[in-house]
């Protein structure tokens, strides 16, 4: 049951929605009657996204990390917030770091981070420099060590894969795929239930694949071709700067694949089900999503 010790529910500051993890979390929060202000870049946009929602519920305020003026009022009244790192941002003492500081000065007394597999291990990532930065700050927090997103192959490399693609740096090494929607679940049920305080999570599907494998069970259960190209780093950076990425984005994103590369992304754990009561989704739930998906678009 929701954590709710007085009449008002909680006022629960998300960011990063909508996205991947942040649509779910938003939809699971307010089913369990949290009150949800969504932080984006675009609220009108994130307004679009949640129309059908409760407007009792839900509010939208203009925030973007790196932008201190959007700091202003953004965390006033919030009890807790979920902080999500854009992808765009690899340098969060810059960016990010300011505006967590004056969230905490606001009141809020509770950090959600989405964090990775792995952080402890890997001073080097943002996703570490937050762990630390957010562990020291006197809050508490929860850390959600998510592994690689099944949904990342459907949007960050949508392109490719709409040619029957995966063409990512990860060489033999095998991933515990998570779904997003699961992680967006299970950050609902940290921010409304107690006893999750100051712990870290690894979130993880039930299997660890290979990529090649993954390509596998796609063309077995879609009936369409996929294979896994494997490009070295360098021609990933330019395969995805010709995408559109930033320069520092695939920079960050080679780094988390030279952790799979490395053998570093296989573990699997139980923290998933644990907190959903439920088996996390597998590869093969998520593979029965593409041909909808991806209908028409498909050139193999």
């Amino acid at each position: 049951m929701p954590d709710l010790n007085t009449s008002v529910a909680p006022l629960i500051g998300v960011t990063g929605a909508p996205g991947n993890v942040g649509t779910p979390l938003v939809r699971e929060l307010l089913k369990r009657g949290a009150r949800v202000r969504v932080l984006a870049r675009h609220p009108e946009k994130a307004w679009q996204a949640f129309a059908d929602a409760p407007p009792s519920q839900i509010e939208f305020v203009m925030m973007e990390f790196g932008q201190r003026r959007t700091y202003l009022n953004a965390f006033d009244g919030l009890d807790k917030l979920f902080v999500l790192r854009p992808p765009a941002v690899s340098q969060v003492s810059k960016a990010v770091f300011p505006a967590l500081d004056v969230a905490l000065g606001a009141g809020v007394r509770h950090f959600a981070l989405l964090s990775i597999q792995g952080a402890d291990r890997l001073p080097f990532t943002p996703h570490a420099q937050l762990e630390k930065h957010l562990g020291g700050n006197g809050a508490t927090y929860t850390f959600l060590r998510a592994s690689f997103f099944m949904q990342n192959l459907t949007t960050t490399h949508l392109p490719d894969l709409k040619k029957g693609i995966i063409a990512v740096p990860a060489g033999n090494g095998r991933t515990s795929f998570v779904d997003a929607n699961d992680v967006g679940e299970a950050a609902a049920i940290i921010l409304t239930e107690g006893g999750h305080e100051n712990r870290a999570y690894e979130l993880t599907g039930p299997d660890a694949l290979t990529y090649a494998e993954v390509a596998q069970i796609f063309t077995r259960v879609t009936g369409h071709l996929y294979r896994y190209t494997d490009p070295n780093p360098l021609t990933f950076y330019r395969q995805m700067r010709g995408h559109g990425a930033g320069r520092a984005e695939v920079l960050v994103m080679t780094a988390i694949y030279a952790t799979a590369r490395l053998g570093l992304a296989k573990h699997v754990s139980d923290d998933l089900p644990a907190l959903l009561g439920r088996p996390a989704h597998s590869i093969e739930d998520f593979a029965h999503t593409l041909t909808g998906l991806l209908q028409g678009d498909h050139h193999a």
